[in-house]
């Protein structure tokens, strides 16, 4: 980051003290939430919300966007609401998921009609052009298809072609969401699930090789008490990182009672994969005790105390990952550093005038100039 400081001929103003200030990561750093839980009006509501929009950039809603949960007309105003809420804030909104091919996982008709593919594929071709084009313009992602290596009883019938159909159906309904593959034990299970990160990667090739507008997968990152090793994380990374798509971090968690041991692998883990640069965001699967599917991993505990390994998240991406400078320009009327990618305020002050202007730093850098 370069900024220059001149007076209004152009002339460098050497001298001039520049305070750079980070506002928002450019990193997707968050955590599902629940429509609920945005949307109480009572003390836990308050800092449920309070926690969101101080530490995220970016949320998934844990079920409210799932096929059972979309199909209840009483849901869709209160998501929309929320998803309002969100949105005013500038924090980004993932949708999971469209399609979980399993019978027991998707609307109970479904099932009825494994022997009318015509019939299921209408309904699940009315289902995606529904809720895609209904959520258009609020989301940046979407989990077309989720844990497909469980999850098939839809493409035994319809055939794994179908899945590069809803890919399509999805880009036609909404251009400028980003669309996924989800899955788990990819990172996790010790990083030794070779069958399952095998078929990951042979669906991944296959759907692009069949022309499915994918832009990224998902890795859920579900662990135990037993981590999978940095190392190991990262030839995985590598693995995926060349098919040349985005890699997010979908839905992490650590569920042990052993909290220095849950701390210090939150430190690695975020660590590692922050550290890749194929990684565009990593997001918890909860932070609070109270909503958590596994409460032992959650960051706050119900009171909102935070756990070591939520102060562990909370020192990396709000104190060691976040950039704050002083700066002085040189003979050039120049200031330079190094900053974390995302949104800045610049205040620069001269002979007792300040000003401020906003900058976005990005992979290419910026250079911001201010005249006064």
């Amino acid at each position: 980051l370069a900024v220059t400081v001149t007076d209004a001929s152009g002339k460098p103003l050497p001298g001039a003290k520049v305070s750079v200030e980070m506002k928002r990561h450019a990193f997707g750093w968050g955590s599902c939430v629940t429509v609920r839980n945005l949307l109480r009006q009572d003390a836990d509501g308050e800092k449920y919300r309070h926690v969101i929009e101080k530490h995220f950039t970016r949320v998934v809603f844990e079920n409210d966007l799932k096929w059972e949960s979309w199909d209840n007309p009483a849901n869709r105003a209160n998501i929309l609401k929320a998803s309002d809420w969100l949105l005013e804030r500038n924090i980004e909104i993932r949708g999971h998921n469209l399609i979980w091919p399993s019978w027991k996982l998707m609307p109970r008709d479904l099932a009825a009609l494994k022997d009318k593919p015509d019939a299921l594929r209408q309904r699940i071709n009315s289902h995606i052009e529904s809720e895609v084009s209904t959520m258009k313009g609020r989301l940046v992602d979407w989990d077309v298809i989720n844990e497909p290596y469980n999850n098939h009883d839809v493409m035994d019938v319809l055939g794994d072609a179908e899945m590069a159909e809803w890919f399509k159906l999805a880009r036609r309904f909404d251009p400028g969401v980003k669309l996924y593959l989800n899955d788990f034990a990819i990172l996790s299970a010790g990083g030794m699930d070779t069958r399952h990160q095998d078929h990951f990667e042979k669906t991944l090739r296959f759907l692009k090789d069949s022309g499915a507008p994918i832009t990224g997968l998902g890795m859920q990152s579900h662990f135990g008490g037993t981590p999978t090793p940095p190392e190991k994380m990262l030839s995985i990374l590598d693995r995926f990182a060349a098919l040349g798509l985005d890699i997010s971090i979908t839905e992490h968690d650590i569920d042990t009672e052993d909290e220095q041991l849950q701390a210090d692998f939150t430190r690695d883990f975020l660590m590692t994969v922050f550290s890749h640069p194929s990684v565009v965001g990593v997001l918890t699967w909860g932070f609070w005790e109270n909503s958590h599917w596994r409460p032992n991993a959650a960051y706050y505990r119900s009171d909102w105390s935070v756990k070591p390994a939520g102060q562990a998240w909370l020192d990396l991406v709000t104190k060691t990952w976040w950039t704050n400078a002083a700066l002085e320009t040189g003979a050039d009327g120049t200031g330079r550093t190094r900053g974390f990618l995302g949104d800045y305020e610049i205040t620069v002050t001269h002979n007792g005038a300040t000003k401020r202007v906003p900058a976005a730093l990005t992979k290419a850098g910026a250079h911001v100039n201010v005249a006064f």
